[in-house]
């Protein structure tokens, strides 16, 4: 990327809360939440978190201590629970997956390690998704963020004109179809690859508008969009690859260092994640769940 790309603190401004102190984590995107008891927190608690959460894109609430229903319950405040496909969730718990990477592992590959949004080939991809950090290594095993509004609004005019009647095809396939041989390396994860994934494939507007905020978003990403609809592979990867470059430049980005008892929920409507693999050796444990969203819409 030549382009000279900036980002004005204005795009994640500081606010107060009653119920919580919010500092932002950079000029883009994020927020570190403190001063808070989630297993105490009121309605109206609950009802201000959700405005930090769609103001900053992904918050970070700190010095947590949940056991695994308490994550169910925080959960059920945000919305009903989304649907898990390929990965077994926990017996005593049907929406809860366990991810879990222990220090004797043979190899330094972790879950989800690429830029990618949860499950936007579903009919309704994950409003939200919220991971809490359980045992976390002394160092390493940041999770990284994007502002995919943020990369949208920077586009010229004419690209915005171009993108704005696409559709995006996404898939699970090059993730957990047939040749999805890298998820034989999570030793100690359940997951289901190897299948044909055609019936999960579908179509959503390449730009969305949030339906909260309003923004328009860029609702693509690196692991599941395969293609554009109505072009051929070759006319529609150098687009794709333009905007997947763009949406990961340091200006839209904020990188999150986990402590023990972290929860991070995010916004799946308007960003990317990727976690970093560089604990090798060390234990971690977390726990996720997901809450469903809309059928993204232009």
């Amino acid at each position: 990327m030549s382009e000279f790309i900036y980002c004005l603190p204005s795009h994640n401004r500081a606010a107060s809360y009653s119920h919580m102190r919010v500092t932002p984590t950079t000029g883009a995107i994020g927020a570190d939440v403190e001063d808070l008891d989630l297993t105490r927190l009121s309605d109206e608690g609950f009802a201000e978190l959700r405005q930090a959460l769609l103001a900053h894109k992904v918050i970070f609430i700190r010095d947590q201590a949940l056991s695994v229903s308490d994550l169910e319950r925080v959960t059920q405040h945000l919305g009903e629970f989304g649907r898990e496909p390929y990965v077994t969730c926990m017996d005593d718990h049907p929406h809860v997956v366990h991810v879990v990477k222990e220090a004797t592992e043979k190899t330094p590959f972790v879950f989800g390690g690429a830029w990618h949004t949860d499950w936007t080939f579903q009919e309704r991809p994950p409003a939200f998704t919220l991971l809490y950090g359980h045992d976390i290594p002394p160092f390493g095993g940041d999770t990284c963020y994007a502002n995919l509004a943020l990369a949208y609004e920077w586009l010229s005019p004419g690209m915005k004109k171009l993108l704005e009647n696409l559709d995006a095809v996404h898939s699970p396939e090059m993730a957990y179809g047939v040749n999805a041989r890298h998820n034989a390396l999570l030793e100690n994860m359940a997951i289901r690859y190897g299948s044909d994934t055609s019936a999960e494939t579908r179509s959503h507007p390449l730009v969305t508008r949030h339906p909260e905020t309003g923004q328009k978003v860029l609702f693509i990403n690196p692991a599941y969009t395969s293609g554009i609809k109505g072009l051929r592979p070759d006319e529609a990867r150098p687009l794709l690859d333009y905007l997947f470059k763009l949406a990961t430049t340091e200006a839209f980005t904020c990188r999150m260092r986990w402590r023990q008892g972290t929860l991070a929920i995010w916004d799946n409507r308007s960003t990317w994640h990727m976690p970093v693999a560089d604990y090798h050796g060390m234990r971690r444990e977390m726990f996720r769940t997901t809450v469903v969203g809309e059928v993204p819409s232009r």
